[in-house]
């Protein structure tokens, strides 16, 4: 897309002030510096008794004190850990995330407000990538990045956009400042409707955010229907119906991941994300091949079948 929503967040490592939390190691060395400190008061006679006391006797004062001790500390570290996640784009979550968002002029987003006590709110990964994406829309050029943030700043119902120029290549080509949008919806099939292109097209359209030398239009993305069917191999029939529940839920998982604009889906992808805990072989039986998407078109489930087959294991499955 754009320099910013290029970058994947995710596969940042955390900060290195962030420490791992280690309870055993904690106590540990506040054993070794316990008996550091008492032996510079007491004999080597009496250290050992003592020590004996703290490490050794679980249920001595000494021992309860020191553990204690490392539980607290544990505790602080936690703290100190989530504070600075919190000051991160990559790692904030929650409250934490809407402080950056202000900070860049964004807002999360109320979805439905039906029911004033609970509404219900744009998700932390949504809400992130539009911050992501503000940079851009700070941008007088007209970049894709910028687009794509207007657009999803326009609807709710925008669940993705993509934006082509003369430089992706497509053909036919397309021409100089006549920039085509792409937009996919989250209502129904995916279809963008009159009303939702009109939309996105004013929000988009409006002076300083759009270049005076663009000449912008907005489409619908056409939609490619498939369906996931498969027959999944175990050799633990008491466990089928944990098993083939994990299976539909890491289906719909993939199946709501893969919601995107001009995104290939491979048969390899959704084998893997059926064999969850329990299942032995995978047989994916729809899609027949890989469904291929191209830059206009987006990908939509129209149904996820998953049947159990036990097979014999063995003595191995002992």
């Amino acid at each position: 897309m754009s320099r910013f929503a290029a970058l994947d967040l995710t596969t940042l490592p955390d900060p290195s002030a962030i420490g791992v939390l280690d309870f055993d190691a904690i106590l540990e060395a506040r054993l070794v510096e316990l008996e550091a400190q008492l032996t510079d008061v007491f004999e080597a006679s009496k250290v050992s008794e003592i020590m004996a006391l703290a490490r050794n006797i679980a249920a001595s004062p000494m021992r309860y004190l020191t553990e204690a001790a490392a539980a607290r500390e544990l505790y602080l570290e936690n703290r100190i850990n989530a504070a600075l996640r919190s000051v991160f784009l990559s790692t904030a979550r929650g409250d934490d995330l809407d402080q950056i968002g202000a900070n860049r002029g964004v807002v999360r987003k109320v979805l439905d407000d039906s029911d004033p006590d609970t509404p219900v709110l744009e998700s932390d990964a949504a809400f992130r990538a539009r911050i992501q994406l503000v940079i851009e829309a700070w941008s007088p050029h007209g970049t894709e990045g910028s687009y794509v943030y207007w657009a999803l700043e326009a609807d709710d119902r925008v669940v993705d956009v993509a934006v082509y120029g003369p430089n992706h290549g497509l053909d036919p080509p397309i021409p100089p400042a006549e920039p085509k949008m792409v937009v996919l919806s989250s209502a129904g099939d995916g279809t963008a409707d009159a009303a939702l292109l009109d939309a996105v097209f004013a929000h988009c359209t409006t002076d300083k955010r759009r270049p005076v030398a663009d000449k912008l239009s907005v489409v619908s993305a056409q939609i490619v229907p498939y369906a996931i069917e498969a027959v999944l191999y175990v050799t633990t029939p008491e466990t089928a119906s944990a098993v083939q529940a994990s299976a539909q839920a890491a289906a719909e998982a993939f199946v709501n991941g893969r919601i995107r604009i001009g995104r290939k889906l491979y048969r390899t992808s959704i084998a893997a994300a059926l064999n969850v805990q329990g299942v032995v072989d995978v047989e994916l039986i729809s899609p027949a091949a890989d469904v291929d998407i191209g830059p206009f078109e987006a990908p939509h489930c129209t149904g996820i079948t998953v049947t159990l087959q036990s097979i014999t294991g063995g003595w191995r499955d002992v």
